[in-house]
């Protein structure tokens, strides 16, 4: 009886799965198929980490946000709703540049080096509200740049190199419409000197060309060139030099006396 309750037990313990042990051959071959997914998730990842999609609030997101960017892929989807660019390297804003974002409602392109906006910069984007361009280096630009943009309600274009002068008049008027109030807040002039540190929400708009035409202020240790003035100069004999020694100047050798008469 012993014997043959042995013998059952032997074929039982003989028929039955070996333990998977971690590590062991048998483990192996049980999850390679789900390593090798792994594998393939992880280079969707990195393909995918330059811009991330994603939704909120019913709204698509394309964030790009610290990637190196210098311009804007035309493979990215049409249909999102906001576009994070911020830290990036992009230089110039060309025409249409945006234009295949017709649903776009806002467009973060602050921390770039921007120093150039073409005019139809923004074409296309007649649904956006908020457009941020704060930390640039942007001089100048014209109220050109905000046409397409009828439902513009917060303009961020602080911590920008504005140059006050005569380009800049069209974009300060409008900016300084009553009802564009948050439009270009605690944007400054950067020069001229006279204009510097002003806001562009406040100063006079009239000042803006009145500076083109203002005279250039002589630069410390510069010699004034006086344009009302008429030389007249005459030999004098019979030494052929510049006779200075009454300005207290050192001679010279040159052949003529001449004075310098204010007209």
């Amino acid at each position: 009886m012993h014997l043959l309750t042995a013998v059952l037990l032997l074929l039982i313990l003989g028929s039955a799965e070996p333990w998977r042990v971690p590590g062991s051959k048998a483990t192996e071959r049980g999850t390679r198929g789900r390593v090798r997914g792994k594998g393939r998730t992880g280079v969707m990842r990195r393909q995918t980490q330059e811009c991330k999609e994603y939704m909120e609030a019913g709204e698509k997101y394309l964030d790009c946000q610290d990637t190196q960017l210098t311009f804007v892929r035309q493979d990215w989807p049409k249909d999102i709703q906001h576009l994070l660019l911020a830290r990036n390297k992009i230089q110039i804003l060309r025409d249409n540049m945006f234009e295949q974002f017709t649903q776009l409602k806002s467009l973060d392109l602050q921390q770039n080096v921007i120093s150039v906006i073409e005019d139809d910069a923004f074409s296309g984007l007649s649904q956006l509200t908020t457009l941020l361009l704060q930390h640039n280096r942007i001089r100048s630009a014209s109220e050109e740049v905000l046409l397409p943009l009828p439902h513009l309600t917060y303009l961020r274009i602080f911590d920008n190199p504005w140059s006050c002068r005569c380009p800049l008049d069209s974009l300060v008027r409008t900016l300084q419409v009553p009802s564009n109030r948050n439009l270009g807040n605690y944007a400054r002039c950067a020069e001229p000197r006279s204009l510097k540190g002003q806001k562009l929400k406040k100063l006079t708009a009239d000042l803006l060309c009145a500076e083109d035409n203002r005279p250039e202020e002589p630069q410390p240790g510069r010699p004034i060139v006086r344009t009302d003035a008429v030389s007249i100069c005459h030999l004098k004999y019979p030494r052929l030099l510049l006779d200075c020694s009454h300005k207290g100047e050192r001679k010279s050798g040159c052949p003529f006396v001449c004075d310098t008469v204010g007209t």
